[in-house]
């Protein structure tokens, strides 16, 4: 599927130097039936928790699938971008980032780094619109495994200020850092200072 998913992407660049962005669409849909069993503009229409749910064979994870899916939609998000579609662009990138985060929750020590470099590239692509909460919950999870705090910290804020149940998430997050060393804070923008005191500040929350 890997090698399958090269050429596509492959020909896909061609249509998209060439500024043929409806070939391009139509091989994105063609690799979607042949690679996924199905139309990506119906798989875009899923829920975030049906779309997980489509990549699991019982109780594994097919990370193939995955990848694949992935790949599809951020090419799709690229296109419709490219052709002034920018809701549907948006929404195709939101689906992408949340199937390249699923993906490090298992895979992350196998990813190659153009992969992170890519979640980087969606995250800042959507960094103008207001993103669900399921997906601010898997970015505020990625940046807590790839050990980016600060930012991790930043989005558990925001989905406080949704959703004031997110605080004990958040207590359990400054619990897990402090059982680190200091150097992996620091590398991490957010030394144990600032830990403490954003840990007694949910509890704070919590006592009002």
């Amino acid at each position: 599927m890997i090698s399958s998913l090269a050429r596509v992407l492959a020909k896909i660049l061609f249509h998209k130097e060439a500024k043929q962005y409806d070939q391009a669409m139509e091989e994105l849909q063609q690799a979607g039936k042949q690679l996924l069993g199905m139309n990506l503009l119906l798989l875009s229409s899923l829920s975030d928790k049906e779309l997980i749910a489509l990549l699991k064979l019982g109780e594994r994870f097919d990370v193939e699938k995955c990848l694949a899916a992935a790949e599809l939609l951020r090419e799709q998000s690229e296109l419709q971008e490219l052709s002034g579609e920018a809701d549907e662009s948006a929404h195709s990138a939101m689906k992408s980032l949340s199937l390249f985060t699923e993906l490090v929750q298992y895979e992350k020590e196998a990813l190659p780094q153009e992969y992170f470099e890519k979640i980087g590239a969606l995250i800042q692509r959507l960094s103008t619109f207001e993103l669900p909460k399921s997906i601010s919950q898997k970015l505020f999870q990625y940046y807590e495994r790839i050990g980016s705090y600060a930012k991790a910290e930043d989005v558990l804020f925001e989905l406080v200020g949704q959703d004031v149940s997110f605080i004990q998430e958040g207590i359990k997050f400054y619990d897990r850092l402090m059982k680190k060393p200091d150097d992996e804070l620091v590398k991490g923008n957010l030394p144990r200072p600032e830990v403490e005191e954003s840990l007694l500040q949910l509890k704070g929350k919590i006592i009002k």
